[in-house]
């Protein structure tokens, strides 16, 4: 995949969708409790989902800047982790940390300097996990993002 492909692909993930429902529209209105529901004991909500996105968007961008990223038991610690409140101060950080999550790693894509080796595994990443937070906004009872 060219980068232009992968960059296009990559902005339309995030506001027009790309045969499926965007990003930013998969979590407006979205309310914390929404949020936060599970809908069985050991099944992410989507905040878990959202952290665990963003988590790996992060980790990615530390490699590549060539920074050290977390300890492994950091990683796992941090992984479909909960925020210690669940309320709407939370939730709107944890929505503005999925927005900056996706230009960072949109820059990255875009700069020619950044190797697209593992870049480009974001977007089928990120799709999948879409469509999980679609399914829970369905058995929440929202409404379809058409």
């Amino acid at each position: 995949m060219t980068r232009e492909m992968l960059l296009k692909l990559w902005d339309e993930s995030w506001d027009a969708g790309i045969w499926i429902a965007p990003w930013s529209r998969a979590v407006q209105g979205v309310t914390p409790e929404q949020a936060a529901w599970s809908p069985a004991s050991g099944r992410h909500c989507i905040w878990q989902i959202v952290n665990h996105v963003c988590m790996w968007r992060e980790y990615t961008l530390t490699q590549i800047d060539g920074r050290a990223g977390p300890a492994r038991t950091e990683l796992e610690a941090a992984n479909f982790a909960m925020p210690a409140s669940n309320n709407a101060e939370t939730w709107t950080q944890t929505i503005d940390r999925l927005r900056k999550t996706h230009d960072d790693i949109r820059a990255a894509i875009a700069s020619p300097g950044s190797s697209l080796k593992r870049l480009q595994y974001h977007l089928g990443h990120d799709c999948y996990h879409l469509g999980q937070i679609m399914y829970l906004r369905a058995m929440q009872g929202m409404m379809p993002i058409e």
